[in-house]
């Protein structure tokens, strides 16, 4: 079977074998793991074109999910020396260096890894899709998680030899949730059970994708980095349907508190905002752990030898980061050197984005007159890794003494919570109609202002 691409497979016939056999394994892994449902009904959705300017890289089709097909696309070199680290100035490499090469297929492993599990993690969605717009949302998002396993699949295949061949046959052995065989990093086990949660990782959880992939667009590993810059211009639109889906729950939430005059609405048909508050306290301290320890030494390797860095580090070489170090059964206030310290100004960097959207939409629904306002969790709430870990601390960072765990039971989502949210994703696919629980696609927060 053909695979689509950009980079001239054609005269490389023992790369082609390679691919052609390891496509026949990842079909069986989407038919097996992938939507079970919905695979030969006609959608609106794009495929990469092969083009590598503005808009001409992709082109959307009226076709069915079974006719997509999974490619390799790499934007062209734009350099050919490195542009940070302790290697700055040299030439950037082609092939994979030995000296960092257990490092790189480490790296280019766990991003491949989480790719695959975000399509299992919600694979059940079809089931309580709202709306037919929202269908082709998760298709195209489905899709394109694949196709980004495709990326990292050919970087490990065509770069590593044996050991990549053995790592890209792992990202279709491993299983979100699995008990045996568990994703790499924890926050891809937890499977996205309601819509709700769907919304909220592809807003948290894809943006942290798209900081780490910009993190090596730069990356003296040049096939990593034109494979990566490709990415970037498919990342976005993830995060786009995470954001617009919270508004649209927002907009029908406010909408109806307004109307009832409380935020028992449950039964009127939407979510209360509490608890879509309680779902923020959930995902983002999980999401919060995929950027890593806040002191690493891997990630000062990483920098200094050209293969990763955050945006705009040049500011922060050789200046100190406020980070918190563990001692006991308590956290201290320290400082580390910025090169040690990538993950937390990464994850910094991070948060100071999000809060921005959570911010506009705390403006409007204040316009709105509603006594509410979203709140960020503090980044040492509720971790389970780093120094964090095992510790308890308020939605502000200050720690609270909760022997018996209320205290931070009653800011997490209850049973009766998680029933009610799932009470009301019943699937609607019927012309121009949307399920109650949300707004139609296109609706924002400032259109529920009044004129």
């Amino acid at each position: 079977m053909y695979i689509p691409n950009n980079i001239d497979l054609d005269p490389h016939s023992a790369l082609v074998r390679q691919l052609t056999s390891y496509q026949v394994r990842f079909l069986q892994w989407w038919r097996l793991r992938g939507p079970s449902e919905f695979h030969d009904r006609e959608m609106n959705l794009r495929m990469p074109t092969g083009g590598v300017k503005g808009s001409e890289w992709t082109r959307y089709h009226r076709m069915r999910p079974s006719d997509y097909r999974w490619g390799v696309f790499m934007m062209p070199p734009d350099r050919n020396t490195v542009v940070f680290g302790e290697r700055k100035g040299q030439v950037a490499w082609s092939c994979v260096p030995e000296e960092y090469r257990d490092l790189l297929l480490d790296h280019v492993t766990v991003q491949g890894d989480v790719e695959n599990a975000a399509v299992e993690q919600s694979h059940e969605l079809t089931q309580m899709v709202p709306s037919a717009i929202d269908l082709e949302h998760l298709f195209q998002f489905f899709l394109e998680e694949g196709r980004h396993t495709w990326a990292m699949s050919h970087l490990l295949i065509e770069y590593f030899g044996s050991d990549g061949a053995d790592a890209a046959e792992g990202l279709l052995q491993r299983m979100s949730g699995d008990a045996q065989n568990p994703r790499l990093l924890d926050a891809f086990n937890y499977h996205t059970e309601d819509w709700l949660s769907h919304f909220m990782w592809c807003f948290f959880a894809d943006r942290v994708g798209k900081y780490q992939i910009q993190a090596v667009t730069q990356s003296a590993f040049l096939p990593l980095a034109r494979t990566a810059r490709f990415m970037m211009f498919e990342e976005p639109l993830h995060i786009k349907f995470g954001v617009d889906g919270l508004e649209r729950v927002l907009y029908r939430s406010a909408e109806i508190t307004l109307r009832e005059d409380t935020h028992a609405i449950f039964d009127a048909g939407a979510i209360p905002l509490p608890v879509v508050q309680k779902y923020l306290n959930y995902w983002l301290p999980k999401i919060f752990d995929l950027f890593g320890h806040d002191v690493s030494e891997r990630s000062r390797v990483l920098y200094q030898a050209g293969i990763r860095s955050p945006r705009n580090f040049d500011k922060l070489e050789g200046t100190e980061v406020a980070v918190d170090v563990r001692c006991e059964d308590r956290l201290v206030s320290s400082t580390a050197p910025a090169e040690l310290a990538i993950n937390a100004v990464m994850r910094r960097q991070y948060i100071a984005e999000v809060g921005a959207i959570i911010g506009r939409w705390n403006q409007q629904l204040r316009r709105l007159g509603l006594a509410f306002e979203l709140q960020l969790p503090h980044e040492r709430f509720h971790r389970d890794f780093g120094p964090c870990k095992g510790l308890a601390f308020d939605l502000d960072g200050n720690p609270v003494h909760d022997a018996d765990g209320q205290r931070l039971a009653a800011l997490l989502p209850t049973p009766q919570d998680l029933a009610g949210v799932r009470g009301l994703m019943g699937r609607e696919l019927g012309e121009g109609r949307t399920a109650v629980w949300l707004a139609p696609a296109g609706a924002s927060l400032d259109k529920l202002m009044p004129a």
